[in-house]
């Protein structure tokens, strides 16, 4: 394990206990946190540790019959995400084996979190399971038949969420962002405001977009993490993302108001939500 993981793993539990309250945190793996707690920035390198965080949080709040486990590689989060098991209270308390854990909705933040390599994930684990409250512990292996009709019409990209983006050649950070995207040729558009939001579509990969998002780290602008979602074609080609549109703006970014990434949602305002993150 790097320090700089050690020192990052504590103070995201400590932060998330500042949160929730300690009551919410069971801590698996005591003695190993308490140990980690002792790594300061003045040290640096790799420690000579093997064993994974562990540790569980109560969903009561969301979801009453929930707790979420989480585990934290020796590689989370500078080069992983972390692994998350849903858990039945009831289940625990009753101690059934069969029925403990919420197999759909482990196997669905699993996938959920496939974007956010080199990212905190616990904060967006717990946005989602809000966000799905009503819809996450519902078995749907059944349902899930591989029908990929729904996807027709429609480019697989990339969200990247930022606190603020602020336009203006005076904000320097801003600005290195575009330089950083024209330089890596990165397609899409950019909306200003609170949230700031990047939209990358294709060409443009997933790991452009990753590699892109490390990039604004090293300028100063942390993005949330890198989230898939689909946008229909015609919306993106409508809103001039991308492609010959920019082409003809010199490979810059197109820049976004509302009314234009609702264009790219072809009008979809739950799209559109959705890209925003909000509920």
């Amino acid at each position: 394990m790097h320090a700089s993981n050690a020192v990052r793993q504590v103070e995201e539990i400590l932060n998330l206990q500042d949160q929730l309250g300690k009551d919410a945190i069971k801590i698996k793996t005591s003695a190993l946190f308490q140990r980690l707690q002792r790594v300061g920035p003045s040290i640096q390198g790799e420690l000579e540790v093997k064993k994974c965080l562990l540790f569980q949080v109560s969903c009561i709040d969301i979801i009453e019959d929930l707790i979420l486990e989480f585990e934290f590689p020796t590689g989370y989060p500078s080069d992983s995400t972390c692994y998350v098991k849903a858990l039945s209270v009831k289940a625990i308390a009753a101690k059934d084996n069969d029925e403990e854990s919420y197999k759909t909705c482990s196997s669905n933040i699993e996938q959920y979190l496939k974007s956010f390599s080199g990212f905190e994930c616990v904060e967006l684990v717990l946005d989602w399971i809000t966000q799905n409250k009503d819809t996450c512990l519902i078995n749907t292996e059944e349902t899930n038949s591989g029908d990929t009709n729904h996807l027709e019409g429609k480019l697989k990209c990339f969200i990247l969420r930022y606190n603020h983006l602020l336009s203006g050649s005076e904000h320097k950070k801003e600005k290195a962002m575009l330089d950083a995207a024209k330089k890596a040729k990165l397609q899409g558009g950019l909306l200003w405001g609170t949230p700031g939001i990047v939209v990358v579509v294709p060409p443009s990969t997933e790991e452009d977009a990753k590699a892109y998002g490390t990039e604004c780290r090293t300028i100063g602008k942390r993005p949330d993490g890198v989230e898939e979602m689909w946008l229909p074609q015609v919306g993106i080609d409508e809103a001039g993302l991308g492609g010959l549109a920019q082409q003809k703006r010199g490979g810059k970014l197109q820049e976004l108001d509302t009314a234009r990434l609702r264009c790219a949602c072809s009008g979809d305002e739950n799209l559109l939500r959705s890209v925003l993150g909000v509920n």
